[in-house]
């Protein structure tokens, strides 16, 4: 099989295997409980938080460990929004192109008013724009780092301190970003920031949310007074111990990942774009450097997954129902594509496990693909 689906999720690392291992079978005590055994698992918990907070550069009581990113995107929106609503309309600032786990999050919660800051043709959001889209009861800001279907990169620096000058809380989604960018919660300016393990090569079901001290925020789970009183429920052990190998792997290893995957995928891209009725869907200078969304005019997304399908290569489209009927991308449509367009663009998202034969092998592949439609 030749994957290129890592922006879906990645192979977890087989050292991160070996650092979960014992804390299945044989450290297996409860983290809350008082005895010798518990305490075991209670350290192994505090050493990830701790490897991830000076990741970040934030404090362990800052590190709030969720089941991925979805439920962290929730909690930041939900949990600011009861956190800070008193009786009054809140509003809410965002862009167009966020994932589905922030849109349709907002779409249910109540007594608040949402700007969703319109992209330009590369997928970039003009801080300018932001910044006139402050209001008086303007309570958060959330913006994804990098887009998860283009992987156009947003100036998070700038709107940071465009949200500090304006007291605005400041929420960065970077659950597709932290593999291959550096992030500095402090630096930037940032309150809450989302992210998880299953993109860096860690295991699923285990994410984090960082929340700044002092932050005005209610709990969405409640139970004991795991995580802070924050996230109730008996934590998941084995996996934040993956978590915090995870992150202790991609801080060694990188930039070394950065560099061979954007070789990958330069190459991948230089070869396919010479071939008549392709186009690369952003052309932003700064975008993630193992991602490429392509469009082809001779072929729609789902008969072109089905043939890479059949001779085991996996790439992915903007999102599919479980029919196998590909909707066009609000991401594609919101940065200038027809409809048409949007359903014929393919994602192809490389990993540093890949290889350049992997990638020839699959350049072949398409040509043969396009040849049947000529």
């Amino acid at each position: 099989m030749i994957y290129l689906d890592n922006s879906a999720t990645t192979k977890i690392d087989k050292r991160v295997i070996e650092k979960m291992t014992p804390y299945l079978s044989k450290y297996y005590g409860n983290p809350s409980s008082v005895y010798k055994f518990g305490q075991i698992s209670r350290r192994a918990i505090d050493r990830s938080r701790e490897i991830i907070a000076n990741y970040l550069n934030s404090d362990l009581q800052e590190i709030i460990f969720t089941s991925g990113g979805t439920e962290s995107n929730n909690l930041a929106l939900k949990g600011i929004v009861n956190g800070n609503n008193k009786n009054k309309i809140s509003h809410i600032i965002t862009s167009e192109i966020e994932h589905d786990s922030i849109l349709n999050t907002l779409k249910e919660i109540k007594n608040i008013e949402v700007t969703y800051i319109k992209p330009d043709q590369t997928g970039k959001i003009k801080v300018e724009d932001v910044d006139n889209a402050i209001k008086e009861n303007t309570i958060l800001i959330s913006i994804i780092h990098a887009n998860s279907e283009i992987g156009v990169i947003q100036d998070i620096e700038n709107i940071g301190k465009i949200a500090k000058k304006n007291n605005v809380l400041f929420h960065v989604d970077a659950m597709q970003s932290l593999k291959y960018l550096d992030i500095d919660v402090n630096k930037f300016n940032i309150d809450l920031l989302t992210f998880g393990a299953h993109k860096i090569n860690g295991p699923k079901g285990i994410g984090a949310l960082y929340i700044k001290r002092g932050t005005p925020i209610q709990a969405l789970i409640k139970g004991g007074s795991q995580e802070y009183r924050i996230r109730g429920g008996t934590e998941n052990l084995s996996a934040i111990v993956g978590f915090g190998e995870a992150v202790e792997l991609l801080k060694s290893e990188k930039y070394k990942r950065q560099e061979y995957v954007k070789t990958l995928r330069d190459n991948f891209e230089r070869d396919i774009l010479k071939i008549n009725g392709t186009k690369l869907n952003s052309n932003a200078s700064n975008r993630m450097p193992h991602l490429s969304n392509i469009l082809f005019d001779k072929i729609n997304s789902e008969s072109m997954l089905i043939q890479l399908d059949l001779y085991n290569i996996s790439a992915s489209a903007g999102s599919a129902c479980s029919s196998l009927s590909i909707e066009p991308s609000h991401v594609l449509t919101s940065i200038g594509l027809t409809e048409k367009e949007a359903k014929h663009s393919i994602r192809f998202s490389l990993g540093h496990e890949n290889t350049q034969i992997e990638i020839e092998k699959t350049i072949q592949v398409i040509k043969e693909i396009l040849n049947k439609y000529e």
